[in-house]
């Protein structure tokens, strides 16, 4: 198990700084569709509880009480916003990501501002452990793509990133997936990918954490599999477009909080 590390003023200083010039940076992003189709195969696909998956900007009637987000009821329409601290993580629960307020241990972890703004896919949570589940991604060009996966993959520890294998989303490794690097976790530390905090009961209070891991997809279409991950949660995904046109929009500034420093997991 990897050791506890202590978050020192100096570390709290430099994320703050970097999470205040990410965050407003990241304000500035007039997003584009990236994001054209999602074909998902091997997946629940219930008319009246997991439904297919949905996207940033899809529209569809609610099938469940409560689901995607608390209070809407069956047949009500929901359009799938961008992604950010509050945004429904599933097409058939009611957990969503959250800014982590910090309690005890840990300071206060947000959602990775990176991530904020941009298009995201909401599956359904009980895919997690269906063997066969793909997803096929249409993109309008190149654009990095971050799979957000929970910690307790394989080992069930959520104090340790994904442990990945033979059983558990080997593809991840064999497909070239990275792991972000920019301390942006409970611990400030750039040897662990950044963290998301979820909310599994839409009440504010932080349940579990996923990790972030990344690969730029060159060309118009990208491929996602089986999470392995049975009796806890299904991966999330957030599609952003290419670091490099971000010097168009005058935010090159964004391109600091990228995990080019990754490692394998």
């Amino acid at each position: 198990m990897l050791m506890k590390q202590p978050i020192t003023n100096t570390s709290r200083s430099t994320i703050t700084v970097a999470l205040s010039l990410s965050v407003a940076l990241a304000a500035q992003v007039a997003t584009a569709q990236v994001l054209l189709n999602v074909v998902e195969t091997g997946g629940d696909n219930e008319p009246t509880d997991t439904i297919l998956a949905k996207w940033s900007g899809q529209t569809w009637n609610a099938t469940v009480n409560n689901e995607p987000i608390p209070g809407i009821t069956i047949g009500t329409p929901y359009t799938a916003g961008v992604f950010g601290s509050g945004a429904p993580a599933y097409v058939d629960r009611n957990h969503r990501y959250w800014d982590d307020p910090g309690t005890g241990t840990f300071s206060a972890l947000a959602v990775p501002a990176y991530l904020v703004g941009h298009e995201y896919i909401m599956s359904g949570n009980d895919n997690r452990d269906n063997a066969g589940y793909r997803l096929d991604l249409t993109l309008s060009g190149s654009a990095r793509v971050l799979m957000l996966i929970d910690n307790r993959l394989s080992d069930v520890d959520a104090l340790n990133p994904p442990t990945f294998g033979p059983t558990s989303m080997q593809w991840i490794l064999d497909d070239g997936w990275l792991p972000t690097a920019n301390g942006l976790n409970r611990w400030a530390d750039t040897s662990r990918p950044d963290e998301v905090p979820i909310d599994e009961g839409a009440d504010g209070s932080i349940n579990q954490y996923f990790s972030v891991y990344y690969k730029d997809a060159t060309g118009g279409s990208i491929s996602l599999f089986q999470a392995d991950n049975a009796g806890r949660n299904m991966y999330g995904v957030v599609v952003v477009p290419e670091p490099s046109t971000w010097a168009l929009l005058g935010l090159g500034g964004l391109a600091l909080f990228w995990g080019s420093r990754g490692r394998r997991s």
